[in-house]
């Protein structure tokens, strides 16, 4: 742990998981929208994942001057990363171990939120189904051909009133994407959290879906919210990873990673395709 800065001892409900990487001039902004739009009481943990640019800087000034007026905020905890890149999978188990809310909310640090209670929305599957595990904010679809709803691929950009999708609906389906993502975090340590030995960066959140539901029965789907999240300005690592400063044998084993033939095809031979599920909340 880096940095604490407490604000209240209110029982925390939402622990709110950022990993952030040089994102200098929009993760403040972004933060503050966290900040004003999270309703009941929460915690943010931001991870610092080998940040090079002013990142850092920026942050603790804007933190190191905040003066907070909301009585749901109760703190929020800093992690700072500076021998190597760890990457987004490694960084959200960092948060969600870390986390003591009911819920953990993984949001990326290139997300704007801007609707006004957003966590309560996206809570309301939990409330009338007790086998949730996950809910997506952004879009849900099937494992294997990604048929699905919501923010899908570019979509990201769109809103929510041009994707044909109904706001007070629970669309369940084989998986879903962070960011923003609301787990039950008894659920999600039941599980042992994300797989950090198979997968670095991308695929993590699919893959605790397919365990999910393969070993417990537990379900996933997306809500639609709004919010902001423009390509250009994503993540600015991605799968550039060979730029990163990290030394020869750390980029052959990222490499070799990312190019690994397994990942989710492990699941290939067992999974059922299944049927789209709405429910209205």
């Amino acid at each position: 742990m880096y940095k604490t800065y407490n604000y209240n001892d209110n029982k925390i409900i939402y622990s709110i998981v950022i990993p952030v990487y040089n994102q200098e001039n929009i993760f403040v902004r972004n933060l503050q929208s966290v900040i004003e739009n999270t309703l009941d009481n929460f915690e943010i943990i931001v991870i610092l994942d080998f940040c090079t640019d002013n990142t850092e800087n920026t942050l603790l000034k804007f933190l190191d001057n905040y003066v907070n007026n909301k009585s749901n905020f109760n703190r929020l905890i800093i992690f700072k990363n500076t021998d190597k890149p760890l990457f987004e999978t490694k960084c959200d188990n960092i948060g969600f171990k870390n986390s003591t809310g009911i819920y953990c909310l993984e949001i990326q640090a290139d997300m704007e939120m801007t609707q006004l209670g957003y966590n309560i929305h996206l809570t309301k599957p939990f409330n009338i189904l007790n086998n949730v595990i996950a809910v997506s904010g952004r879009c849900a679809h099937n494992l294997y051909d990604h048929n699905g709803f919501g923010k899908l691929g570019t979509d990201i950009e769109r809103k929510i009133d041009v994707l044909n999708v109904d706001k007070n609906s629970f669309y369940v389906l084989e998986t879903c994407n962070r960011g923003p993502l609301l787990i039950d975090r008894e659920k999600l340590k039941e599980l042992n959290y994300l797989d950090e030995n198979e997968y670095f960066l991308d695929n993590s959140d699919h893959d605790l879906m397919a365990r999910a539901f393969l070993e417990k029965n537990y379900i996933c789907g997306y809500v639609p919210i709004d919010f902001n999240s423009p390509l250009c300005e994503g993540s600015t690592r991605k799968h550039n990873y060979s730029e990163c400063l990290i030394n020869k044998n750390e980029r052959i084993r990222l490499t070799q990673l990312f190019n690994s033939k397994q990942g989710l095809n492990k699941y290939k031979n067992i999974w059922k395709v299944r049927k789209p599920v709405i429910y209205k909340i």
